[in-house]
């Protein structure tokens, strides 16, 4: 697989693992009956709150749901722009010579680079992230997920290509 195919394929499997990591949180909200509760706890964490007064609870509630709605936008591409560059890290980076040995070490690629991404971002922008609705362990959980499915994804797509340590399984 060469450079640019490498790239496209890491890339499409961060793609893969952002969505499965909303799925999972949308998941989990919707288990405690409240729902967008997750993306809306990071995204205000990540944008800050929105802050506006306004004489009337009309239209602060207004600008209120039009101020959420642009944040969660804005994170979901976030999201997603930031998933597909760790996809193609680990496109790069992961090596899985089985399907297990995929999984496996996405699991491990999830757990240590994508939430050090996580909080290196939060770092970075100085993001007083609300973790009360995720925690850390669900931080970790979530990249986990993601991380299996980057591997399994890039198992898939390499398997597909021919690559000989993905047919063989060794």
């Amino acid at each position: 697989m060469g450079f640019y195919q490498r790239f496209a394929t890491g890339a499409e499997a961060g793609l893969m693992a952002g969505a499965g990591v909303i799925l999972l949180f949308l998941f989990q909200d919707a288990l405690h009956l409240e729902p967008l509760a997750t993306p809306s706890a990071l995204a205000t964490g990540f944008f800050g709150p929105a802050g506006y007064r306004y004489d009337t609870d009309v239209l602060a509630r207004a600008a209120g749901m039009a101020a959420m709605g642009a944040r969660l936008v804005s994170y979901t591409l976030l999201h997603f722009l930031t998933f597909a560059a760790v996809g193609v890290v680990a496109g790069f980076a992961l090596r899985g010579s089985s399907w297990l040995g995929s999984l496996l070490g996405g699991a491990l690629f999830g757990a240590t680079f994508c939430t050090g991404v996580f909080y290196a971002a939060r770092w970075i922008m100085d993001a007083p992230v609300h973790l009360d609705a995720v925690g850390f362990p669900g931080i970790v959980v979530a990249n986990v997920v993601a991380g299996v499915i980057l591997g399994g994804g890039l198992y898939v797509a390499r398997a597909s290509d021919g690559e000989p340590e993905a047919v063989s399984g060794g």
